[in-house]
């Protein structure tokens, strides 16, 4: 009972009285076809009874990316895009931003793919980010779908691994104003090698570690910021 008042009251501070109500009910009963929020352009779906509301507090609710730059980003990279709510969030707040998504799993992309059917520039691929261009799989570790990871399979992989420099050379990009990474645990793979050409041509990362899921998972990108 506390927990859902404690809920009720985070909605209507954050989107005021009767919308706050009105996206709470939502929530309470899994109407997630169609989450309207005010400043936000389009409509998004949301899956019930996943880690995809877990996501959106983050996001829309407790706006833990909500960060003040001293400069308006126009490059962003959101690699472990999932379902998209990140640059939702970043495009209509950086409207002239072009993003570029990355997600490896092909149901999480799917659902990318439609929420962020009606913003221009922004580009998604159903890949994974590496240190090499290679062969991934994806792990489920039995933790949502927001925190699948992937592996390299070389031989048997299905999913297409693309590194920071080819991204960039695809895209046009001069320098990344924004990398957000959340990759669950493939950060010791993207930071183990290969990421002094790019690195220092990037202004900000915000990235996520998972040595709580992976232990030791961090230790490259902390190696790697030292030497940059």
């Amino acid at each position: 009972m506390i927990y859902k008042l404690s809920r009720v009251a985070a909605f209507i501070d954050k989107f005021g009285l009767v919308k706050g109500i009105t996206l709470y009910i939502k929530f309470k009963f899994n109407w997630f076809q169609n989450i309207q929020l005010e400043h936000i352009k389009s409509p998004f779906f949301l899956r019930k009874n996943t880690s995809d509301i877990a996501v959106f507090d983050q996001i829309f609710l407790q706006e833990q990316y909500d960060i003040r730059f001293s400069f308006i980003p126009s490059v962003i990279i959101d690699a472990g895009a999932n379902i998209g709510l990140y640059s939702i969030f970043s495009k209509n707040k950086f409207p002239n931003a072009k993003i570029v998504c990355i997600e490896s799993s092909l149901e999480n992309f799917k659902i990318l793919k439609n929420n962020l059917a009606s913003y221009n520039d922004i580009f998604i691929l159903n890949e994974g980010l590496w240190n090499t261009n290679t062969l991934l799989t994806v792990i489920d570790n039995q933790l949502g779908f927001s925190s699948l990871s992937v592996k390299e399979d070389v031989n048997n992989g299905s999913i297409k691994a693309i590194t920071i420099n080819t991204l960039m050379e695809k895209f046009g990009m001069a320098h990344i104003d924004i990398l957000k990474i959340d990759i669950e645990g493939s950060e010791d793979a993207l930071f183990f090698k290969n990421y002094e050409t790019w690195l220092p041509k990037v202004r900000v990362i915000i990235i996520e570690l998972h040595d709580w899921l992976l232990p030791g998972k961090s230790k490259p990108f902390f190696k790697a910021i030292q030497k940059t």
